[in-house]
C-alpha cells in the first residue's frame, strides 16, 4: 500500500476551501453561466438582422409610395399661344419656337377640349407643306426638306383625338437671322400664330 502524500492532500484541501469561499460551492442557476455569452450573441444577431433590414445607402426605404422618397415630377410644357382649329373641341397650342444652328424648330400640341371625339386632316399636300410657313420681317420660310426632298416634319397631319387627349406635331424651318426676335406661324385651319418670341439655344 502506498503512503499517503500529505502535501498533495493539503493542497487539494486548500483549493476546496478557496473555491467554497468564492461561492463556487453552490450550484449556479440554470443558464446563469452562459447568460453573458447568450445575451451578447442575441445582441449581435439582432444587430445583424436590423442592419440587414435597413436599406443600403441611396436606395428607397420602401416600395410603398407613402413611405418611399419623393419622385421627380414630370416636366411641364409651356404654351406660347393658343388658336382654335376649324373642328369643334380642338385647340392648337404652340409650345416651342427655338432657333439653333440655322434651324427653327416649331412644335404644336393639339388638344381635344370637348366631350366627343374630334378629327381634323390638315392639308400637307403629301408632305409639300405649301400652306405651312413662318414669316419674320419681310421674309417667308417654308418647311425644310432633306436631300431626298422629304419634309423635315411628319408627311401627313391627321389629328384624331378622344376627349381630353393630345397629339404633338413638329416641323423644322430655316431660321430667321439673329436680328429677328419674333415670328408669325401660318398653318391651315387655324388663325395665324402672331408675334411669337424665338428662343435661342
Amino acid at each position: 500500500m502506498r503512503p499517503i502524500d500529505t502535501r498533495s492532500m493539503a493542497r487539494i484541501a486548500a483549493l476546496l476551501v478557496a473555491f467554497a469561499a468564492c461561492g463556487g460551492g453552490e450550484l449556479a442557476e440554470e443558464g446563469a453561466l452562459d447568460t453573458g455569452i447568450a445575451d451578447a450573441g442575441e445582441r449581435s444577431r439582432d444587430a445583424g438582422e436590423a442592419a440587414a433590414d435597413r436599406p443600403a445607402a441611396g436606395t428607397a426605404a420602401s416600395d410603398d409610395p407613402a413611405t418611399a422618397g419623393p419622385t421627380a415630377a414630370p416636366a411641364t410644357v409651356s404654351v406660347l399661344q393658343v388658336q382654335e382649329v376649324n373642328d369643334p373641341g380642338m385647340l392648337a397650342e404652340l409650345t416651342e419656337v427655338t432657333r439653333k444652328d440655322g434651324v427653327l424648330t416649331v412644335k404644336i400640341r393639339f388638344r381635344n377640349t370637348g366631350t366627343e371625339d374630334t378629327y381634323n386632316a390638315f392639308e400637307t399636300n403629301h408632305g409639300r407643306y405649301e400652306f405651312f410657313y413662318v414669316t419674320a420681317g419681310t421674309q417667308k420660310y417654308f418647311v425644310l426638306k432633306d436631300t431626298e426632298g422629304a419634309p423635315l416634319a411628319p408627311k401627313y397631319l391627321n389629328v384624331s383625338l378622344d376627349p381630353g387627349a393630345t397629339s404633338t406635331w413638329w416641323a423644322k424651318f430655316p431660321a430667321p437671322p439673329a436680328s429677328e426676335n419674333t415670328i408669325d406661324l401660318v398653318i391651315p385651319d387655324t388663325p395665324p400664330f402672331e408675334d411669337i418670341p424665338i428662343t435661342d439655344r
